[in-house]
């Protein structure tokens, strides 16, 4: 089959899967309605709060080149154990406590002010991607096990599944960084920082809502119930195959499932469907993931497996877990999110005022 069959293939696939989903939606509004508003919620408690000022924080050490000055401290460690720049050390730090799409989105900066080439770029993004120990333990930790250090296993294997794939890609390969000189502009950046930053959280939290949106129409086609019976899986098993889609479906998991636990930390290494899409929405133009997508699963079987090694040091299963399921969604800060929204609003409306003066 030949490259010209291939891409037509594609689209037929696309149109068909496309047609599938507006059809569903039609038939199952009431699921779909809900599912949204739930997914609406999930971002104004949990993703905006989190996130936000994470991506906000790391424009700005980017743009105003303070990211070179944080990683003095600490350029001995890159140098002697990694081989790896002291800027992407510090990215990768940035990475691993602020959540998945941070780490992209900073090396997409720095690409895009010349402080790194693409090649570094590509091979940084496969290392720089990590969900954070506050969801590890929060979303599932303390939500599903009513354990913080369930949490803390997952952070764990997912972060020393990444120090092994930095260690590989900088000693197989260089990494390097470019000296350039950064102008002083405070006011721009402050307000350009957070302004880029609330124009990713709205991809981010436009991806989450539609996926949550297919999720439910898969739930209400049966299709989930189909591949369940088909595959013999349990309950928590079709909550796995979610999560592969939309990673905080892991949520939903019940009955404290030890046993689930390295295919957990797997699917929070690899972030789903969703976490990948959204990384594509937010990444630099310059930016391959040519490379992320080729070692990420070799990141999720080395996090099960460390997973499985660590277990029986961390976790004791005689504890018994509460279930905290579902209350993700009611904590207190929504009105917080709504004022920070409508201040991006406002920057946003005042930025095209003084563009149109100078115009």
């Amino acid at each position: 089959m030949n490259l010209k069959n291939i891409t037509k293939l594609k689209d037929i696939l696309l149109c068909i899967s496309l047609f599938l989903i507006s059809v569903g939606m039609a038939f199952y509004p009431a699921e779909i309605s809900s599912a949204v508003k739930d997914s609406v919620m999930r971002c104004l408690n949990i993703l905006i709060p989190s996130l936000f000022v994470f991506i906000a924080a790391s424009s700005m050490l980017v743009s105003s080149g303070c990211l070179r000055i944080l990683t003095k401290p600490f350029k001995w460690i890159p140098l002697v154990f990694f081989r790896m720049p002291e800027n992407i050390f510090t990215v990768f730090l940035i990475s691993t406590f602020a959540g998945y799409p941070v780490g992209i989105k900073t090396l997409s900066d720095m690409l895009d002010s010349g402080e790194i080439d693409a090649e570094t770029a590509e091979k940084a993004a496969c290392f720089c991607y990590c969900g954070g120990p506050a969801f590890y333990s929060g979303a599932i930790g303390l939500t599903v096990f009513g354990s913080k250090e369930v949490g803390l296993l997952i952070f764990l294997s997912v972060l020393l599944s990444n120090i092994v794939i930095a260690f590989i890609m900088c000693r197989t390969s260089e990494l390097k960084e470019n000296r350039i000189v950064y102008e002083k502009r405070n006011g721009d950046l402050l307000v350009g920082s957070i302004t880029l930053a609330g124009k990713s959280m709205g991809v981010i939290c436009m991806t989450v809502i539609f996926f949550s949106a297919v999720t439910a129409l898969l739930e209400a086609g049966g299709i989930l119930d189909f591949l369940q019976h088909i595959f013999g899986l349990s309950d928590n098993e079709t909550v796995m195959l979610s999560a592969f889609m939309e990673i905080t479906s892991l949520s939903e998991l019940h009955g404290s499932p030890y046993r689930l636990l390295p295919f957990i930390c797997a699917v929070c290494s690899f972030g789903g469907l969703c976490i990948i899409i959204q990384l594509f929405a937010l990444k630099s133009e310059k930016l391959s993931m040519f490379s992320f997508i080729k070692h990420r699963p070799l990141a999720a079987l080395l996090s099960a497996v460390l997973c499985k090694i660590l277990q029986p040091h961390l976790i004791s299963e005689t504890v018994t877990a509460v279930s905290y399921n579902h209350n993700l969604v009611k904590v207190n800060n929504l009105s917080a999110s709504l004022c920070l929204i409508f201040m991006i609003f406002l920057l946003n409306y005042k930025k095209g005022l003084v563009f149109s003066d100078r115009v």
